[in-house]
């Protein structure tokens, strides 16, 4: 069996001897097992092992990126090799302040379930098989999309500044999509759930979400243009923010002038009632690290407080560029780690504050409003734009839950959605990366054909 750190640990004083002048290592083994089921029927069944190595050799700020797929000596020493050789020959960067230095690591509970590593690829069939079956439970239902993901990962990571750290990971992912038919009538429901632990609860719960969604959807209605209040659903907002904030307060894209939030740091950019937090410490979330790509020691913080930016997000070398601390969201994935690719900025678990407010509240008193479950649409991230289709969303008329809506997109900019948010709700739920609840915003230009 490979010692995982002490393989960072030598390649990395291999590139060294290479020419480097920083140099960091991540050493990686997964084992990914998935099962899909299209259209009612098994589309695939898969069982991958993938261990394999990356390697970032510096040369006065150039960088030079390579991966081997395993550990064998040749393909380690090819990798270096070509790292080292593509780091002497770039341009010298003197934006790059160095990599981080060495820290001490604690260890972090709720990242491994032996459970999950120990799935047989039968029972993920199982699993994606009852998923199916529970999305499909209505006569209504017309077809069932459904996917059962299962992940285990043991990595390490070193650096030229002597740190050097292991972790083991492990993901369980569940995604349902029902589409419901009835004469003329279509709709879909889409729900997923994500964790680092086997929760039974998943199943069900997926399953039985898509497929209220879709039925519920068979009843339709058009609504003409104009601005409405909306609610929206926490899977909705999960979707737009983990685009929206993630993407905008990243502070690469803010240094080179790409991003909507550039210049924004410190001034208000929401309602008051709007906290946005990361804490990569919650226990079993998909998220969780203790450390980020790069071996920064992660910490909870807030990003958005009472409305105001606080922060942009960090890695060492945006971090180095502008004289700050990294944040520690240097990110090679979020549940499993890459070793495919060269580090990116990312949150780990955004975490959105919970007001006083519960749904029924939210639609009880909009009158004439609208309720947006989904949308897969994000916004621009230069203009911070959001110009999406609303792929669930119904009708509120005097405060009660109505049709779904056909043919109807929502347009607002991301500062507008998020300074319009006048009630918060008490329920958090996780997606995509998300803690988050429901909310309402004041007003949004929806664009109907009623």
């Amino acid at each position: 069996m490979v010692d995982m750190v002490s393989l960072a640990e030598k390649t990395v004083a291999k590139v060294m001897r290479l020419g480097a002048t920083d140099c960091d290592v991540m050493v990686s083994d997964v084992n990914l097992m998935t099962a899909e089921i299209e259209k009612g029927s098994v589309k695939q069944a898969s069982t991958l092992g993938d261990p394999g190595m990356s390697i970032r050799a510096y040369a006065r700020g150039s960088m030079g990126f390579a991966y081997c797929t395993g550990h064998s000596a040749s393909s380690v020493a090819r990798a270096a090799s070509l790292a080292a050789a593509m780091a002497k020959a770039g341009t010298p960067d003197k934006d790059f302040r160095g990599l981080p230095s060495r820290s001490k690591v604690g260890r972090l509970a709720g990242l491994y379930d032996r459970r999950v590593a120990e799935t047989s690829p039968e029972q993920v069939v199982e699993r994606v098989m009852d998923l199916a079956a529970i999305a499909g439970d209505d006569d209504r239902i017309y077809s069932v999309n459904a996917g059962v993901l299962v992940a285990s990962s043991e990595l390490a990571l070193a650096n030229s500044n002597g740190f050097s750290a292991s972790q083991r990971m492990t993901s369980y992912d569940v995604f349902a999509e029902a589409v419901a038919k009835s004469g003329d009538a279509m709709f879909s429901g889409v729900e997923g759930m994500s964790g680092r632990r086997l929760d039974e609860g998943f199943i069900e719960f997926v399953g039985k979400a898509a497929r209220e969604s879709a039925v519920r959807g068979l009843r339709q209605t058009r609504v003409a243009t104009g601005d409405y209040p909306v609610v929206i659903d926490p899977l909705g907002l999960a979707w737009i923010l983990s685009n929206g904030i993630v993407g905008g307060a990243n502070a690469e894209s803010v240094q080179r002038g790409r991003s909507h939030m550039t210049g924004k740091k410190g001034s208000r950019i929401g309602s008051k009632q709007l906290t946005i937090s990361e804490d990569p410490s919650i226990e079993w979330a998909s998220g969780s690290t203790a450390f980020d790509g790069e071996g920064t020691p992660c910490a909870p913080k807030k990003i958005v407080e009472k409305g105001v930016l606080r922060t942009y997000l960090h890695d060492s070398y945006t971090a180095g560029k502008e004289g700050v601390e990294s944040t520690g969201n240097s990110s090679r994935g979020s549940s499993v780690w890459s070793y495919r690719g060269p580090p990116g900025i990312s949150m780990t678990n955004m975490v959105v504050g919970r007001g006083r407010s519960s749904l029924d509240e939210m639609v009880r008193e909009t009158k004439d409003g609208v309720y947006l479950r989904l949308t897969m649409d994000y916004p621009n991230l230069a203009t911070g734009e959001l110009s999406g289709l609303m792929m669930e969303s119904f009708r509120i008329v005097k405060g009660e839950m109505g049709p779904a809506l056909k043919q109807s997109t929502i347009g607002i900019s991301m500062f507008d959605l998020l300074s319009r948010i006048d009630m918060v709700g008490s329920k958090q739920r996780s997606a995509y990366g998300v803690m988050a609840p429901a909310v309402r915003i004041s007003k949004a230009r929806i664009a109907g054909s009623g």
